[in-house]
């Protein structure tokens, strides 16, 4: 059964490991490490959660919520951390270029961390959606 903190698991790994790349070792234990030791906890305590909540018996509103209490604060975790990485390699970037690029690069850090963040909130509300579900 696929539900949607396998993928979650999966994108933050991949999206995060795309971001290691180009980094330096020092940079790369510490985000690297960090992000696996997230992306670890959140996946074996969401197995966890759905073992004693009965989600791999049946699937029932009673049973997705406790693992939705779960996913969805990590999730925004998740999601702030991959913002933190995508800032620091835009930021890093920026700062080797000239004074007028630099500002070009600092302004579309801004912008592409708003649309990051829209598009977050929609991907919230679809994983919130799919533990908590509205309508009867």
């Amino acid at each position: 059964m696929l539900t949607i903190d396998y993928v979650i698991f999966a994108l933050f790994v991949v999206v995060g490991g795309c971001l290691l790349i180009g980094m330096s070792k020092k940079e790369k234990r510490w985000f690297g490490g960090i992000g696996g030791l997230m992306a670890s906890i959140f996946i074996v305590v969401s197995q966890i959660i759905k073992l004693q909540s009965g989600l791999f018996e049946e699937r029932t509103v009673e049973s997705s919520e406790p693992v939705g209490q779960w996913v969805v604060p990590f999730f925004i975790v998740l999601g702030l951390y991959l913002l933190a990485m995508i800032n620091y390699r835009w930021i890093k970037f920026a700062l080797t270029k000239q004074s007028w690029q630099k500002w070009v690069f600092i302004c579309l850090d801004i912008l592409f961390s708003f649309i990051y963040l829209l598009f977050g909130s929609f991907a919230l509300f679809i994983v919130v959606f799919s533990y908590f579900p509205f309508a009867p």
